[in-house]
């Protein structure tokens, strides 16, 4: 009787298992999936300037010529790359307005650090990966061979090749998009999407040979992202792009007023939030949490500085005797950050956004490769409740050098993420 029990029971614990199994491969399945649908968001988005965009110093983008795919820019110093920090809503707002922050500032130049990129949204490569993959920590290429979630595939060929795999080399990285297989079993057309300095582009190798020679001549290495399983979420928007069997659905702009950051952007406490008024209304309405907060009046394509703003969800129109705008709309975080040298900790809060991750990075955002110490981590739900992280300390940086001493915290609401102004460790 003990045996037959013993048997039933090593009977049922192997169909859990078995079942745990099948819908583990099912969820890597989509998360694959939603990887290949969201690189392909970023490489088929419709760019169209409404004037001319310098995206850096290799990619200017003329006004009202049609192109595809996200613009080049490392965003990395101001946490607003296109997919992970900005929604692609708040990027095409900005894209459709001539005074936004895409056309009137430039992130090559003070008070920014020295980078080459000049656009104020964009992607990177390392940018198009951590999206397509669902991954909460914006990840830089250096990142990929030390992250114990990835893997270096053992057989490093075409056909050692599955969907939603990465082709890493020192400063580039691209995702595996589509395998076609002949009916011989060879392999055929592969696809992989990448972000370069002219824009982010779907590449095709036209066979399984060809493509082993890239990775000989490129000197390209294959990983996998060991936990696809959980990148199970994916939203269209197909109002802007629509890939993979999607139906384009219409979208009409707002012409009247939107902030310069773009319709729906994220602003901190104690940042300027400017509102590009076009045409001749007289006056602005602003509401505060669906309450009026004041009213402006304003002249012939006029630009409205707001400053000191409390934290809150914003929205704002403007009218002309009876007619009225569509609203533009904006949130005002408040982020709280200090670090405590002594027990090396870092303290964050807010009260109308979620604490994401803390990393510890150059002036203009960059972080090294170590296998011995974490520079960039996803708080845990223990550090999300007790308000403060411990790490280990960064090291006084030499005289020749900056060192990765800055301390940013990244902050996540419905609109998308921002970051406290960064603070160094050493000051």
């Amino acid at each position: 009787m003990v045996r037959k029990a013993f048997l039933m029971a090593f009977i049922v614990s192997f169909a859990l298992n078995m079942s745990a199994q099948t819908d583990l491969g099912e969820l890597t399945k989509i998360g694959a999936e939603n990887a290949v649908k969201k690189a392909h968001q970023i490489t088929d988005l419709p760019i169209c300037p409404v004037a001319t965009l310098y995206a850096d110093k290799y990619k200017t983008y003329a006004a009202d010529k049609l192109e595809h795919g996200m613009i080049y820019s490392s965003t990395k110093e101001i946490n607003t790359s296109v997919g992970q920090d900005v929604s692609f809503h708040t990027f095409m707002t900005a894209l459709h307005n001539p005074r936004s922050l895409l056309y009137t500032t430039r992130i090559d130049q003070p008070p920014y650090h020295g980078i080459n990129c000049r656009a104020y949204y964009g992607t990177v490569c390392s940018g198009l990966v951590t999206y397509a993959l669902g991954l909460k920590v914006t990840h830089r290429t250096v990142d990929i061979p030390v992250a114990d979630y990835f893997e270096l595939v053992n057989d490093q060929s075409a056909k050692g090749l599955q969907i939603a795999d990465i082709l890493w080399r020192k400063g580039h990285v691209m995702l595996v998009t589509s395998i076609k297989r002949k009916k011989n079993g060879r392999i055929g057309k592969i696809e992989y999407c990448e972000s370069v300095h002219h824009g982010a582009r779907r590449v095709e190798v036209k066979n399984g040979k060809t493509f082993n020679q890239l990775l000989k001549d490129k000197n390209l290495y294959i990983y996998r992202y060991k936990e696809l399983y959980k990148n199970i979420d994916y939203t269209p928007i197909t109002e802007f792009v629509a890939v993979d069997g999607e139906t384009k659905t219409p979208y009409s702009f707002n012409e009247a007023i939107c902030t310069s950051k773009g319709d729906k952007s994220c602003y901190i406490v104690g940042e300027e939030v400017v509102l590009n008024v076009f045409g001749s209304y007289k006056q602005v309405e602003i509401y505060k949490d669906s309450m009026l907060y004041m009213m402006v009046d304003v002249g012939q394509d006029m630009d409205v500085v707001l400053r000191d703003l409390p934290y809150g969800d914003y929205q704002a129109r403007a009218f002309i005797g009876k007619e009225k705008s569509d609203f533009t709309k904006w949130k005002v975080i408040d982020v709280n950050v200090r670090i405590d040298r002594e027990n090396k900790r870092i303290y964050f809060s807010s009260a109308n956004a979620t604490p994401v991750y803390w990393e510890l990075s150059n002036i203009a955002g960059s972080r090294p490769s170590n296998k011995s110490r974490i520079y960039a981590s996803e708080f845990t739900n223990e550090e999300k409740v007790q308000g403060y992280v411990t790490i280990a300390a960064p090291k006084k940086p030499t005289k020749d050098k900056s060192g990765y001493t800055y301390v940013k915290v990244h902050f996540s609401c419905d609109y998308g993420r921002v970051i406290n102004k960064p603070i160094n460790w050493f000051e």
